[in-house]
This record gives structure tokens, C-alpha cells and sequence, in this order.
């Protein structure tokens, strides 16, 4: 129906639109998805920096002007989705939620950051080789067939051999970042923030000081919980989109 918002799919880190492959068949939504492949993965292009205000750009130029949208971000995505709901970059959603986003970083983490973005992407040998490396950079290592169009869109070859499509600089994208209570604050889309139970990122605790509230909780599940579970997280969905 023409009424119905489009859905714009965020993905998080290492991973490319298509790890919402299963979310959207569950959904069986009959209005627009779209699930780009964020900057610097999968098949979009690698950049000399890496931002939530610069991905959110990219993400606005695929809206029509004034198109009605809703956002569900993962992890990174979520960042991205924030960015959106500023109005910076044009209309916000009507409606921001978001999985797993990791929102405190120590000092000894972030200062690990520069390192791995200054490192070469990995070639390997093979496409197994490659494959696996995908799934253990975006989390997905057991989750998901190595042979999936899912590890298929985050790994190519090349003349040197095989590497994940990811820029390795792309984990700078929280490094110039303002601290997460302050990125979720004062903005005038609705937010809802969830989370697996079993998130190694982030727990409910981790949202006391966030003025989103109470997170939802995905019982029995971890980080990337549109892939465990995507009915249970449509239907979650769904509901703040319906009411919103």
C-alpha cells in the first residue's frame, strides 16, 4: 500500500545489506525495503574517512524527497541511524530502533582502533579462507553457510588473492563519534533500543545513562539477533511501526 513507509535496513560492522536477507522474508513486508551496503563494505566504495554523518548521507541520497521511512539499525547501523534522525540529512524517520548497539567504549579499546585500520586487508588463498574471516569480523561465524549470498557479497577476488570487501578503516567510525548518550539525545524521532541477552557488546546496564530508556530484550539470543531469530525481531519491529 502507498501509505506504508519504507524500511531502510542499517547493517553493522563487517557485515553488508545483505545480513538482512532473513528479516525481510520474515517480514513479507509489501511496502519498500532498502538494505544498502554501507560505505567502505560489501559493494560500496572505501573512503578516506569514516563517519555516521557521512554514511547517513550516503543512506539519505537513496530516499525520495519526503518519502515517510523507518530505521532499523544493527551495532553500527544504529550510529548511522542516529545521524539520520538529526535531520541533517534530510527527513527524519518516523521511526529509529536499533540491535545491539555497543554504547561504551574504554580508553583501551578505542586507542586499539588506529592499529587495526592501519593494517592491510588479510589475503588469503582461498575463498574459504576469506569466508571465514567475513564471518568472524561481522560476527556471524556459525550463524551463517559459509556459501550464503550473504559471505558471497562480503568477499571478492583479486589478482593478489582473496580478502574480505571491508575496509579495514572503517572501524574508525566511532573514533570522531560524540559519546553515545549524547549521539541519541535530543533528537525528535521516536527511539527504541534492543538487545540479544546474550550480547557480548552491550547489556541493559549500559543504558542507564541513555534517555531512550529501558532497552528491549531478545531472550536467548546474541549480537546479531535479525539473524537468530528475525521473526521475533519483526514482530518487535512491526508493533513500534504500526503505533508510530
Amino acid at each position: 500500500m502507498a501509505h506504508q513507509p519504507t524500511i531502510v535496513l542499517l547493517h553493522g560492522l563487517g557485515a553488508t545489506g545483505r545480513v538482512w536477507d532473513s528479516f525481510v522474508h520474515s517480514a513479507n513486508y509489501s511496502g519498500r525495503i532498502i538494505a544498502p551496503d554501507l560505505p567502505g563494505h560489501g559493494s560500496a566504495k572505501w573512503s578516506d574517512s569514516y563517519s555516521f554523518d557521512a554514511m547517513a548521507s550516503d543512506v539519505s541520497e537513496l530516499l525520495e524527497v519526503d518519502e515517510p521511512y523507518v530505521v532499523l539499525g544493527h551495532s553500527m547501523g544504529g550510529g548511522v541511524g542516529a545521524a539520520l534522525a538529526t535531520g541533517f540529512f534530510g527527513a527524519t524517520p518516523l521511526v529509529l530502533a536499533t540491535i545491539g548497539v555497543k554504547l561504551l567504549w574504554t580508553e583501551t579499546e578505542l586507542s586499539k582502533l588506529p592499529e587495526v585500520a592501519a593494517k592491510p586487508a588479510r589475503l588469503f588463498d582461498d575463498r574459504a579462507g576469506a569466508a571465514d574471516w567475513f564471518l568472524k569480523l561481522s560476527g556471524l561465524l556459525g550463524l551463517v553457510d559459509a556459501n550464503s549470498p550473504l559471505v558471497e557479497s562480503g568477499i571478492v577476488q583479486d589478482k593478489d588473492g582473496w580478502r574480505v570487501c571491508q575496509d579495514p578503516r572503517t572501524v574508525l567510525v566511532v573514533e570522531g563519534s560524540p559519546p553515545f548518550t549524547q549521539l541519541f539525545s535530543g533528537l525528535s524521532t521516536p527511539v527504541h533500543m534492543s538487545l540479544g541477552e546474550h550480547d557480548p557488546l552491550v547489556s541493559p546496564s549500559d543504558h542507564v545513562a541513555m534517555s531512550t530508556g529501558e532497552p528491549h530484550v531478545f531472550y536467548g539470543s546474541g549480537h546479531n539477533v535479525m539473524v537468530e531469530d528475525p521473526a521475533v525481531v519483526w514482530n518487535w519491529f512491526s508493533s513500534l511501526v504500526s503505533v508510530s
